[in-house]
């Protein structure tokens, strides 16, 4: 197994060796609990976000639908790409944070 697989899976109670598989019930709760907040609060911002109008699927992401049409305005929807991207890559960072955290405990 690769060692960054191995680590992975150590930091989330988790050790295959000899044919075994352990798994540590409370190193894995509180991985899987710890995930679960970092993504409700991911979804939290989106959708206060979406609540104050900061989101404009038209403006942002450069597609508007109506009954007859859809556009795109290609520019605007590879800068909203490329931003999406950037908040993703952010969030990756956060769930990294939360698996240290984890594996210090």
């Amino acid at each position: 197994m690769e060692k960054q697989n191995e680590d992975l899976f150590q930091k989330i109670g988790i050790d295959i060796s000899n044919d075994k598989i352990n798994i540590d019930i409370n190193q894995t709760k509180d991985f899987f609990n710890t995930l679960m907040q970092t993504f409700e609060g991911a979804a939290q911002n989106i959708q206060k976000d979406i609540s104050e109008g900061k989101v404009d699927m038209a403006e942002n992401v450069g597609i508007k639908v109506d009954k007859d049409n859809i556009n795109i305005d290609l520019e605007k929807t590879k800068s909203f790409i490329e931003e999406f991207g950037k908040k993703i890559e952010g969030f990756i960072g956060e769930i990294d944070k939360a698996v240290e955290n984890i594996d210090k405990k």
